[in-house]
This record gives C-alpha cells, sequence and structure tokens, in this order.
C-alpha cells in the first residue's frame, strides 16, 4: 500500500472514531474487558521521584498506551505496538 493511501486511511478512520487493530508480538491484542479489537494509541510519562524533586520530568521515559475505543481499557507498553490497521 502506498504512502499516501496509507495517511487517508488513518483520517478516514480517525475521523469516523472506529480506532485501529494493533498487534504487540505478533499477535493481534484484543481487549480483555470485552473483546473489542480497536483501540487509539497515545503514550504517558513515567515519572520518578528523584527527577520530580529536581524538576526534570522531562527526562523521564515514556510508555506507550492503548485506549479500547468501545469500553475505554488502557493497556501499557514498553515498546510501541504494531498498527495492523494501516498495513492492510
Amino acid at each position: 500500500m502506498g504512502f499516501w493511501k496509507r495517511i487517508i486511511r488513518y483520517v478516514v478512520i480517525t475521523i469516523n472514531e472506529q480506532g485501529f487493530e494493533y498487534e504487540a508480538g505478533g499477535k493481534l491484542i484484543s481487549c480483555s474487558q470485552c473483546g473489542n479489537t480497536r483501540f487509539f494509541k497515545g503514550k504517558a510519562q513515567l515519572n520518578t521521584k528523584d527527577m520530580t524533586i529536581w524538576g526534570l520530568d522531562y527526562f523521564d521515559k515514556s510508555a506507550k498506551t492503548i485506549c479500547c475505543t468501545q469500553c475505554s481499557f488502557t493497556y501499557w507498553f514498553g515498546k510501541s505496538p504494531v498498527n495492523r490497521t494501516l498495513l492492510k
């Protein structure tokens, strides 16, 4: 699939708020609460006490998150999960 087709597909899915399918470790991720396979991607800051004391929170690492579009259950990842929707 070409670059522009992926961009257009991303915009259409985002506008329709359908979410995306992701895989981690070669397996499709499904929500353990509701069984849904559509998620929105985000990231979260992993703050530590020492960096916060010195006001250097922006140097802390961050985790990748995906949030279920149906029940909003959130998964945390160290490595970014692969977006399967855009690879189709």
